[in-house]
């Protein structure tokens, strides 16, 4: 049971950007527990593979080392079996499983080759996100993957695919003016009338993808100006944050609001954020055989994680991990420690030859 492990991260610091030491200990635990691993470290990114045979299918457990800032005045207590600590749930209880995982396989035989993956940068910008840089220098290796499960905060709910994200500024410019005589200029905000319009009467876009329900949602959730109080501003941007289905690529995506700036007369559109959506891999036979084996229930993933980087290069992913996702960021998070050991058990079960 991965208990003690998960309370030994949850002791070590590593608020992004800061995952060197979390990244030692994970480097050395690979090393001292399971010899037969190949271990290579990038940045503060763990990557810890068995020789392949040929034979077996790849699998490729996954989990980032970084939490968001935070504070928890009950750091590695076990309260009413939940256990307390920054990251507990999002997401090293999933790490904590991966590890015990990988100690297991030393002495036990797996019918897949595994592939462990413990990453730096999750919670930050995504093209600073630590999977980018290891697909770039290990995207031939990572290809040898048929399945990765990313052990992301899900409850022990198998979520499948997830939608692509798009910022993207929509720019009306004017003409700047004192506001006790707007009609010497031409309010930018106004211009923008039609657009917050059209975003206040849109319904979610329903899409069907198997037996998954994804939706697509656009929002309005930041606002910028030029001028002041008393000045008729000359520009104004609203930052759009689209949420597109699996079935779209992300030039689609981009089209999609390239056609909107025209409806609602804006003069520009400012990309800012373009990640990709993942496929639903409900046809994967390796999930195909895990939905068979364990009665997990199913959700489609309605946001956005690291899924997508794996499906981005044809690899099949999805998200099933023991945290709670309503834990994920609160101040005093905890997990709680039935889910843990469940995680380990169905993981480990499916894994074992």
């Amino acid at each position: 049971m991965p208990l003690s492990l998960l309370k030994k991260l949850v002791s070590i610091p590593s608020v992004y950007g800061n995952e060197r030491e979390i990244a030692d200990f994970v480097e050395d635990f690979l090393k001292e527990k399971n010899p037969r691993l190949t271990v290579i470290r990038e940045n503060n990114t763990v990557l810890a593979f068995e020789n392949f045979n040929p034979e077996k299918k790849t699998v490729a457990l996954v989990g980032h080392l970084d939490t968001v800032p935070g504070e928890n005045e009950y750091e590695g207590q076990v309260i009413s079996g939940k256990l307390y600590g920054l990251g507990a749930s999002d997401m090293k209880a999933g790490d904590a499983v991966i590890l015990k995982l990988a100690e297991d396989f030393s002495k036990e035989s797996s019918r897949f080759n595994l592939f462990f993956i413990l990453y730096e940068k999750e919670e930050g910008p995504y093209v600073e996100n630590g999977l980018q840089s290891v697909f770039k220098k290990y995207g031939e290796l990572l290809r040898r993957i048929d399945f990765a499960f990313v052990l992301e905060p899900t409850d022990n709910v198998l979520q499948v695919g997830c939608l692509g994200v798009i910022h993207a500024w929509f720019i009306f410019k004017g003409k700047r003016a004192h506001s006790a005589r707007p009609w010497e200029g031409e309010n930018a905000i106004h211009k923008g009338w039609e657009l917050l319009k059209y975003l206040n009467e849109l319904e979610p876009r329903k899409v069907e993808v198997g037996e998954l329900t994804f939706y697509e949602v656009l929002s309005a959730t930041m606002v910028d100006y030029s001028g002041g109080r008393n000045i008729v501003p000359e520009e104004f941007r609203v930052n759009l944050n689209y949420r597109f289905s699996p079935l779209k690529t992300v030039e689609e995506a981009k089209g999609d609001l390239v056609e909107l700036k025209g409806k609602v007369r804006a003069d520009s559109v400012e990309f800012t954020d373009l990640s990709p959506a993942a496929r639903p891999c409900l046809d994967n036979p390796i999930l195909q055989e895990f939905r068979e084996r364990f009665s997990v229930p199913l959700q489609p993933k309605q946001a956005w994680t690291d899924v997508a980087q794996f499906s981005v290069h044809g690899i099949d992913a999805v998200n099933f991990g023991p945290g709670q996702p309503h834990q994920a960021h609160q101040r005093n998070e905890y997990v709680e420690v039935g889910k843990v050991k469940e995680c380990y058990r169905v993981l480990k079960e499916f894994l074992k030859a």
